[in-house]
């Protein structure tokens, strides 16, 4: 199956939910005008609250599935275009109300949120206003089986390698990975993909927040590692690309025999604890 896919690379504004959605909604218009063919559009970590945001805004603005506001309005162009949509929030637990995730939500072409992937790793300050999640939902859609990792839960092999075993197609990657670090991020993205000859779409964001500045380097990159389309200016925009997903059965029998060749027996340091 070939499927077009776009990354947006935008500025979140930190705690500025109503203009972040907005802005977000008139990303999906420019998409679909410029390239009606897209069937998956993927924003940024926190695209709807920005990065640096405080306790108390995190807490204010996180959303509930399935019914948040954000939630609402992506649906709708979600159904309108026949459009998937993948985008960071904040994820209120349904449960325990003070409990919250930094999480991606995954809305199909029908409107519906399929559900939300809950970071596993979260990154330095993050811990003190969201809880780890602790599973790597697989989503069937109509483009395919799509697996989401969060910006650096990239940074871990077995992350991808879990989406890869459980017969994931397509590796999706909100982000806000920071500056100076474009080198590891134009690396590891890469590796992930050609570790498990999965292709993967990643969106970062720009722009400077409280502390930190953002430097974008959205990409779509194929089963075998190399960089199809990216946007490598810090600049706010998006980058296209039409994506085979059955490459990668083609390049794991001919020549990444990764999987067949594996030795999971002799993998038993993987699970110990450092």
């Amino acid at each position: 199956m070939n499927i077009n896919v776009t990354c947006v690379q935008m500025y979140p504004k930190t705690g500025d939910f109503d203009n972040n959605l907005a802005r977000m909604r008139a990303f999906v218009d420019a998409v679909m005008a410029e390239n009606p063919e897209t069937r998956l559009i993927v924003f940024p970590e926190l695209a709807t609250i920005g990065y640096e945001a405080t306790k108390e805004e995190f807490q204010s603005l996180a959303e509930t599935l399935p019914d948040g506001k954000s939630m609402e309005a992506m649906g709708k162009l979600c159904a309108a275009y026949g459009i998937h949509v993948v985008y960071g929030f904040a994820e209120r637990d349904a449960m325990a109300s003070d409990v919250l995730y930094n999480s991606a939500v995954l809305i199909d072409d029908c409107g519906n949120v399929l559900g939300s992937y809950r970071k596993v790793h979260p990154f330095d300050t993050e811990k003190q206003w969201c809880r780890p999640g602790c599973s790597y939902p697989v989503f069937e859609t109509s483009i395919g089986k799509l697996g989401i990792m969060i910006c650096w839960d990239t940074a871990f092999p077995e992350v991808a390698r879990s989406y890869a075993l459980k017969g994931t197609e397509l590796l999706v990657v909100p982000t806000n990975w920071e500056k100076p670090y474009a080198d590891d991020w134009d690396l590891i993205t890469r590796a992930r993909a050609f570790d498990n000859t999965l292709p993967l779409v990643s969106a970062n964001r720009i722009g400077d927040d409280k502390t930190l500045g953002f430097f974008g380097h959205s990409r779509i990159i194929s089963p075998t590692g190399a960089v199809i389309a990216s946007l490598d200016d810090e600049v706010e925009g998006t980058v296209s690309a039409e994506i085979d997903l059955a490459q990668s059965l083609r390049e794991r029998v001919s020549y990444y025999t990764f999987f067949k060749d594996r030795r999971p027996d002799t993998y038993g340091e993987l699970v110990r604890k450092y």
